[in-house]
């Protein structure tokens, strides 16, 4: 998708037909808003979202006036009024038109609520343009809303994305990325439609009442797992804001003089103490792997002497191995002599006597499988002794890092007494704050382990409830039908859930690749980003011996989600290419739109901000105030700017004082702030080249 224009008819402060043409080559990719604070950059941000998807973000005021107020001011009474944004764009190699517009006529002060027409044209062929059906759905399926908060950015609240809550809008968007809506639909309701399937089953008399009890006791259980699952989800919602709390606490420990190198002191062992239980916990679950494929050995100390001592008798009677092969005498008698020559005529004594030997003769795959079982059986002393050496080995290991973890718990207690002990009241206060944060912490944890230790106990008894229910004696041959499409659904949705999380952890595993390429070139410190499996945006200080969390500030928070919008689109830019999307998967090549992206940042990462911003997406539109990052942009921005526009404010008040009423761009004098002007809105002027 690339924009090719936007145009603004009486919306909002734009007064009149308002046009913009945005920058579309490679070399000069960028597009300039420059405007006030309070002067329309945010309602042209908005123009975008509202066109494609009826949204407006919560910081526009009064939704519902859409008409500039200017003109409903001016018009008589009973005067059809229209408001409407219209964007030009191409798409997968279309041009289309996206216009949205409300009507109303003018009756006393107040607008009433609109109701906004959709339409989208695409260009044919022939040159004519010709109207899309289902327009909604259609630009939905170019850019998902749910995506659009990545490409039509507020820079106020992009820095929201690096924080624990951000997770979940991140989750969103890897899944919109990939097309797994529909997926995660099926994993949700398919448990439903096997629910009903079972409503439709009979059986015989007999078992009727028996079947009508299980489906009650699965319907039961099932309402119990979904009461379980929401018990977890909001406890883990509640842990993630306690996760939050407790990071920002610590993050501030550091930044008080008197708590700094303690703090940095706890960091190192909290990491040392996460990865010592990490190392426990995977020697616990290769000592339970151990157990379970050989944890027999040590159950048969008697048989292997028992199973050598009937091998010895049967050498010793000579029945194994056998003097003879059976194969070895069948092929004599057939061919009616010995080795030694002596025919074998049928009767004879000599026949007869081979017939005997033949009784006493071996069956050489018994051999064969006796000869195995006595080997097996004589390695078996072996392999208990080596599985009780392996196994002391884990218990030693895992009884080391549990008093490493007890050491490093008593090490870190320590350091929360030496916080209170110091004289700094805020430190005091900050570290109760934390221990308080941790305590209500632990409590989510619990609970949501509870959760799923039951939601745990409620599958196996699902199971074994299903179980019986096919076991259920029916013969009528719809009932055979449904049971067999049961049976289906209930592999199609766990098949479902094991590709969704596939899918999903790869594209987070390309996405965390990309945003740390990224993330390396505008970074001004040594510090290393990552996306985590819970879809969290961390940034880990390497500076020092060991990784701690690194103490984010905006401008750190800002170029962490940027880094993020980057993979993103750089994401949906290759599955283009490779043909990698899925479903109804998302590709192409998107633009960013960005309001207030330098506001609250220092110059040096304004700098790096404004280097950073052209490399994000083949096309970028950048809505600031002159205050915010008027020399940064220029010098560092200058040579990828394709387009400028100035947003020139009017106001009729007379009664400003400081305000900047002329910008100079370009070595032209455009104005700015129009001060005691004849109404109050915003102008859009080209700057020239």
């Amino acid at each position: 998708m690339k924009f090719i224009s936007v145009e603004l008819e009486n919306f909002r402060p734009y007064q009149g037909t308002q046009k913009i043409i945005f920058a579309q080559t490679p070399e000069t990719n960028v597009t300039v808003l420059w405007g006030t604070n309070g002067g329309g950059k945010t309602t042209l941000l908005n123009a975008f979202t509202w066109a494609l998807y009826e949204v407006l973000s919560n910081d526009v005021e009064n939704h519902d006036q859409l008409i500039n107020t200017t003109v409903w001011n001016n018009a008589p009474e009973g005067t059809p009024l229209t408001a409407s944004v219209t964007i030009e764009f191409e798409h997968g190699g279309h041009i289309y038109i996206a216009k949205r517009s409300v009507y109303a006529s003018k009756r006393g002060v107040f607008q009433p609520r609109p109701k906004p027409e959709l339409q989208l044209w695409r260009g044919a062929k022939d040159g004519n343009l010709e109207q899309v059906l289902n327009p909604s759905g259609r630009l939905d399926q170019m850019l998902p809303e749910r995506l659009s908060r990545f490409f039509f950015v507020n820079g106020e609240r992009i820095e929201a994305l690096a924080k624990h809550e951000g997770g979940d809008d991140v989750r969103e968007a890897v899944k919109t990325l990939l097309g797994l809506e529909a997926m995660e639909r099926g994993v949700m309701h398919l448990p439903k439609v096997a629910q009903n399937l079972r409503r439709g089953m009979k059986a015989e008399d007999a078992s009727q009442q028996k079947l009508n009890d299980i489906r009650g006791q699965l319907e039961d259980t099932e309402r119990s797992i979904q009461e379980q699952q929401r018990r977890r989800n909001a406890a883990e919602k509640e842990r993630r804001h306690f996760d939050s709390e407790i990071k920002a606490l610590n993050l501030k420990m550091t930044q008080l003089a008197e708590a700094k190198e303690l703090q940095q002191n706890r960091y190192r062992l909290e990491d040392q103490l996460k990865r010592t239980r990490t190392t426990r916990q995977e020697q616990e679950e290769e000592r339970a792997k151990l157990v379970g494929t050989s944890g027999f050995l040590a159950f048969l100390p008697a048989l292997p002497g028992k199973i050598l001592a009937a091998c010895e008798e049967l050498r010793e009677r000579g029945e194994l191995p056998a003097p003879l092969k059976r194969a070895f005498i069948d092929d004599l008698l057939e061919r009616g002599e010995c080795i030694c020559g002596t025919p074998l005529a049928e009767g004879s004594s000599h026949r007869d006597a081979l017939k005997h030997w033949r009784a006493r003769a071996g069956l050489a795959e018994v051999e064969a499988a006796w000869n195995q079982l006595r080997g097996t059986v004589e390695s078996i002393d072996d392999q208990r002794a080596q599985m009780q050496d392996t196994l002391r080995g884990f218990d030693e290991r895992i009884a080391q890092a549990q008093e490493e973890e007890r050491r490093l718990e008593s090490d870190i207690d320590e350091i929360g007494k030496k916080f209170k002990r110091l004289p700094s009241e805020e430190v005091v206060k900050t570290e109760e704050r934390l221990e308080a944060a941790k305590l209500a912490r632990d409590e989510k944890v619990a609970a949501s382990g509870a959760a799923s230790a039951e939601i745990q106990r409620l599958e196996g008894d699902k199971a074994s409830l299903r179980s019986q229910f096919d076991k259920l004696e029916v013969k009528d041959a719809r009932s055979l039908r449904i049971r067999d499409r049961i049976m289906a659904v209930e592999e199609a949705g766990a098949a479902l859930a094991q590709i969704l999380e596939i899918l999903s952890q790869g594209v987070r595993r390309r996405l965390d690749v990309r945003i740390q390429e990224l993330y390396r070139l505008v970074s001004l410190k040594s510090y290393e980003p990552e996306l985590t499996p819970d879809f969290a945006l961390e940034l880990w200080d390497l500076s020092g011996s060991e990784r701690i969390p690194a103490p984010k500030s905006t401008g750190e928070n800002i170029l962490l989600s940027l880094a993020f919008v980057g993979s993103l689109i750089g994401e949906a830019r290759e599955a283009q290419e490779r043909g990698r999307t899925f479903v109804q998967g998302i590709g192409g090549d998107f633009p960013v739109v960005m309001d207030a992206v330098f506001g609250n940042l220092d110059d040096d990462y304004r700098k790096a901000v404004a280097d950073f911003l052209p490399r994000l997406a083949s096309q970028v539109v950048i809505l600031t105030s002159k205050a915010q990052a008027g020399e940064v942009v220029e010098q560092e921005v200058r040579p990828r700017i394709g387009k400028q526009y100035v947003i020139t404010t009017h106001t009729t008040k007379t009664d400003v004082s400081g305000a900047t009423e002329t910008l100079t761009l370009n070595g032209n004098t455009y104005p700015y702030q129009v001060i005691g002007s004849d109404r109050t809105g915003a102008e859009l002027t080209e700057v020239r080249n």
